[in-house]
């Protein structure tokens, strides 16, 4: 399959595929065309027109394909519009559970409609931010669609919730996925309980040099090892905006 996406949009060929999917009005509802969750709704203005094609990170796509199974479950850290927790509600199945977590007003109106118009009763959405500790933190409002980030409350005029994956009642997850504009480092400090006892998978998107040493060293205490998206092992700090890590015997 051709990746669609990855088409540079502001070349000659990326503005000529594009025009087509411009001409969508921004509600419409789409069919998925490709991948796991082919045939699930998808409004079409509420990200890249990628994810209703299905070709939207498909190297991604492919590596979660090897790990996520039925009946387990997923924790999708920083959902935004849904496009991941659609895979892994069907890639789940029924006896699976998906909780998706996302603080943006807009991202998150959009992942409860997604997962209304499908009607998937393996997912429950968590409207809120995963950092260290259950605190009232910032979130931006002004870089535009699944760019904004936790900042501090005092200078913040939107206020959103946070939780810990350590301090949660949830079913201890199997795999998880995080995208969270770099906060990653203080998502997995307070997740350590969970790394070293539920073992789960973790796919993490790296943002910065900062966050590529800090991860690295968090994943090592529990004794993780690094992957880019195409299996090969990780020495060191990652070049790879995009890692998996797999806990001691996977």
């Amino acid at each position: 399959m051709i990746d669609w996406s990855a088409i540079n949009p502001q070349s000659l060929a990326g503005r000529l595929l594009r025009l087509p999917a411009h001409a969508l009005p921004r509600g419409a509802v789409m069919r998925i065309r490709h991948g796991p969750a082919k045939g699930m709704k998808w409004i079409a203005g509420s990200s890249l027109h990628g994810c209703w094609l299905g070709t939207y990170e498909l190297d991604k796509q492919r590596a979660l394909a090897r790990f996520v199974r039925p009946g387990m479950a997923v924790y999708d850290i920083g959902a935004q519009a849904g496009f991941y927790t659609l895979f892994f509600s069907r890639m789940a199945g029924e006896a699976g559970r998906v909780f998706a977590f996302e603080p943006c007003p807009r991202e998150s109106g959009y992942l409860v409609e997604h997962v209304r118009i499908n009607r998937l009763a393996n997912v429950r959405v968590v409207a809120a931010a995963v950092s260290e500790k259950p605190e009232l933190l910032g979130m931006s409002i002004e870089r535009g669609v699944c760019r904004n980030y936790l900042c501090d409350p005092a200078e913040a005029m939107l206020l959103t919730p946070t939780v810990s994956l350590d301090a949660l009642n949830f079913p201890p997850p199997n795999v998880i996925k995080m995208d969270v504009e770099g906060a990653e480092s203080v998502v997995l400090r307070g997740a350590q309980r969970m790394l070293n006892e539920a073992r789960p998978v973790v796919f993490v998107a790296l943002h910065g040099e900062e966050q590529r040493a800090k991860c690295v060293a968090l994943l090592g205490q529990a004794r993780y090892r690094l992957y880019d998206l195409s299996g090969r092992p990780i020495a060191g700090v990652p070049l790879s905006d995009e890692i998996y890590a797999l806990p001691p015997g996977e």
